[in-house]
């Protein structure tokens, strides 16, 4: 069988939902499958986030075997699944047993309920946090787990595999423990410089028992187990391949090769990478360093400002008639920072934040259209923050994420930030870790796999005519932050 006839999976774990994408080694797109996470979610409030892994398992399973059902209707035989490699989201952290099964909820990206414990860490690490560049948050993983430590011991002393989002699916196709990547290691207190855990994050309370030995991006884990694969509808023999952050794997979706360039996904929350040679550290810590084989350093950071907003605000709408409506009302001058849930990390760091929306006496598809360019000029602020810190100025943007495929969006992004922005064909970060999968089983080098599979499809450039009025907006929305006090 040739290479080019060769096929490899992505899988991408979100927040509301599973994707699964199957592409061939030069970057077609063979067949696509979802499932939603609604059966997972545990836990849901102003800090608290927790879902259920079994449940991202049984979603995972149902959309890699309905992805199997299509690449077979196409005609793909199951024998032409090379590898497989999973992203997730970033510093969601699972407590599992010997036999890898979960002894309590996992608990999310988002989750808040970890602060002390990140300040605690703040002072323990100041040495780590000065290298590398950021400052421990709720939202790490490292956070999580001494809080499980400090508040559910008996859990803790069970627990005999820490495990991150991707790592947790990964072990389940392998039917043993897996190594971690150093994307999703990051938020754990990984040494990014020195490639190993420090010595003082493997005696919290002896976590170094627990924890994962660390690759690169892209390296094979192993053969999938034959029952799991099974199970999927994949084939005996599969290599299961390390993935990464779904802001990492996103990247690599994107297209973005240039250093100063960003990837910015837009999903439900706002994910910030750019392209850079170094690692980049920011003074109160609001920016990290990921980085991919090659030399790249990805400094960015994530806002909880995305478009969870849309469902929040406008349940049961048709997304296109709004988008159209919108168009022909923008740029509206009213500023609105859309945030769905209370508490923000970037670009500035407010655990108090709540949103701001449009007045509710404005007629909905102008309220509409506000937080459309509400959430593009939050972007604009984390492009301005990331370019300070790296040295950066005026890069273009490759756009991923669900938000993407708005042409409507894409635009008034464009408009606001003053960027050009392109859109991959195919702006996933399940996509991203096909790419992954196809470096790890063909062996080549991952940003020439990127190269040949990703092709770009659209570009939006800012429109100058509607420049000085989106400036208006942009200044009084941030006004109102200072107002606040949270810039």
């Amino acid at each position: 069988m040739q290479e080019t006839e060769a096929a490899v999976v992505g899988v991408d774990l979100g927040t509301s939902g599973v994707r699964a994408i199957a592409a061939s080694m030069d970057g077609r797109v063979l067949a696509t499958a979802s499932r939603s996470l609604a059966a997972a979610q545990v836990v849901a409030g102003d800090e608290r986030h927790e879902q259920d892994p079994v449940a991202w398992w049984e979603s995972t399973r149902a959309a890699l075997q309905e992805l199997g059902a299509k690449l077979a209707a196409a005609g793909v035989p199951a024998a032409a699944v090379r590898g497989i490699a999973i992203d997730g989201t970033s510093g969601t952290v699972v407590f599992a047993d010997r036999d890898l099964r979960p002894l309590r909820a996992a608990i999310m990206y988002n989750d808040g309920r970890a602060a002390a414990e990140a300040e605690a860490l703040n002072e323990m690490a100041g040495d780590l946090c000065t290298r590398l560049g950021y400052r421990f948050a709720a939202s790490y993983a490292l956070a999580k787990i001494l809080w499980v430590q400090r508040h559910e011991p008996r859990v803790f002393a069970a627990t005999r595999h820490v495990l991150h989002q991707a790592d947790y699916i990964a072990a389940q196709l392998l039917q043993q423990p897996p190594l971690t990547d150093y994307s999703n290691a990051l938020k754990t207190g990984y040494d990014l410089i020195a490639g190993a855990w420090p010595p003082w994050v493997s005696g919290l309370g002896d976590l170094g028992a627990r924890l994962p030995a660390v690759v690169a991006p892209g390296a094979p884990l192993g053969v999938a187990a034959p029952r799991a694969a099974s199970a999927c509808g994949l084939p005996a023999g599969l290599q299961v391949i390390a993935g990464a952050t779904d802001g990492t794997a996103a990247v690599l979706a994107s297209g973005a090769r240039r250093v100063g360039d960003y990837n910015t996904t837009l999903g439900t929350t706002l994910v910030f990478k750019a392209l850079g040679e170094r690692l980049v550290s920011h003074p109160r810590g609001l920016i990290y360093s990921h980085k991919l084989p090659g030399g790249r350093w990805l400094p960015g950071a994530a806002s909880n400002t995305g478009s969870e907003w849309i469902a929040q605000q406008f349940a049961g709408q048709d997304v296109g008639e709004m988008d159209a409506a919108a168009a022909r009302r923008l740029p509206v001058p009213v500023p609105a920072y859309p945030l769905a849930r209370k508490g923000e990390r970037f670009p500035f760091l407010a655990p108090a934040a709540v949103g701001l929306f449009p007045p509710a006496e404005l007629d909905p598809e102008s309220r509409y259209a506000a937080c459309l360019q509400g959430t593009a000029c939050v972007e604009r602020l984390a492009y301005e923050t990331i370019d300070a810190a790296a040295g950066l100025a005026g890069g273009e943007v490759y756009a991923t994420g669900g938000g993407s495929r708005s042409d409507v969006w894409m635009q008034v992004r464009a408009d606001v930030t003053g960027r050009t922005l392109h859109r991959p064909g195919c702006p996933e970060s399940a996509f991203g870790s096909a790419v992954l999968a196809a470096a790890g089983v063909s062996g080549r080098d991952l940003w020439e796999t990127a190269a040949a599979m990703v092709r770009r499809q659209a570009s939006f450039a800012p429109d100058a005519t509607r420049a000085s009025r989106y400036e208006e907006v942009y200044g009084r929305l941030c006004a109102e932050l200072h107002r606040r006090g949270w810039l």
